[in-house]
């Protein structure tokens, strides 16, 4: 595994986020890159690819706001969905001098990330999409049950962020590689949530950003890209298939390609690190 990272802090706009570096050697030829992450993750989803990461391109890997060590704002006031997450992806470029770079965002972060490309094209240099949301699935059944109006709430407050709830989910839902399940990873995921402010801002981004009336009503975006665009799929994706979602995707963005990591899950990053990196490199060379 990669060394630890040390976390950097930038007020980007309203909120202050959290992130690492990498990469940031002199090579004026090295790329760009922002890294996202999805739902109840952070930057950590890249613990296992930093050394190689870097020897590829200059990065920088955010905790999107409500997740990580970045700010978790009142889903009250703050409105966790596609459009205000692409500001913040502007924001965060804006406050650390990136005019332009490639993105790269996995899951959830990858509607973020072409909310924003969609935005400003401009500043994308391309996009990366890993195992990205974009095409509505059914959730597995508990989140179903967590999503049901008035009972969903209520069930969540008890169940949602229980270590037996979230160890199941990535255990039986994200990981394809069952090997990759690490109770530290476990620890930190909880250690989040149960922040202040990190329950409330998982349920908001559950319903706002992922449900599949919110993921019905972005898919649109995708045929709006304009930026060459890659995506990487796990073979195996449970929660987000590579028929139904993967290839769906890649159909309807414009020249957009796909590469498929093969015995892979939702997490090809920390499932299959060098077959990621594989597809990784080769996204940011084409």
């Amino acid at each position: 595994m990669s060394a630890a990272q040390t976390l950097k802090f930038v007020q980007a706009g309203a909120h202050k986020v959290c992130y690492v570096e990498g990469g940031n050697d002199g090579d004026a030829n090295k790329p760009k890159v922002l890294l996202g992450h999805g739902w109840i993750a952070s930057h950590n989803l890249y613990r296992k690819c930093w050394d190689e990461l870097a020897k590829v391109c200059h990065y920088r890997a955010i905790d999107l706001v409500g997740f990580g060590d970045s700010d978790k704002p009142d889903p009250k006031t703050t409105p966790y969905d596609p459009t205000w997450y692409g500001a913040q992806i502007e924001a965060f470029l804006d406050a650390t001098d990136w005019d332009r770079c490639t993105l790269a965002f996995q899951s959830m972060g990858g509607m973020a990330a072409v909310e924003f490309a969609v935005r400003a094209p401009s500043r994308v240099e391309k996009l990366i999409l890993i195992d990205s949301a974009g095409i509505a699935q059914p959730p597995p059944l508990l989140g179903r049950i967590l999503q049901t109006p008035g009972i969903g709430p209520v069930l969540y407050s008890l169940l949602g962020t229980t270590r037996k709830a979230v160890g199941d989910f990535l255990k039986n839902d994200v990981y394809f590689v069952k090997s990759a399940f690490e109770e530290a990873v476990l620890d930190d995921m909880l250690r989040i949530l149960k922040s202040p402010g990190g329950k409330d801002a998982a349920y908001a981004t559950m319903m706002r950003m992922v449900a599949p009336a919110a993921v019905t009503a972005f898919t649109p975006k995708l045929k709006q890209l304009t930026v060459p665009t890659r995506v990487i799929w796990g073979e195996g994706d449970h929660l987000f298939p590579l028929k139904a979602c993967g290839e769906v995707m890649t159909a309807l963005i414009p020249g957009a390609t796909l590469d498929v990591v093969k015995a892979s899950g939702h997490e090809p990053p920390v499932e299959t690190p060098a077959a990621f990196m594989a597809s990784f490199t080769r996204a940011l060379a084409s």
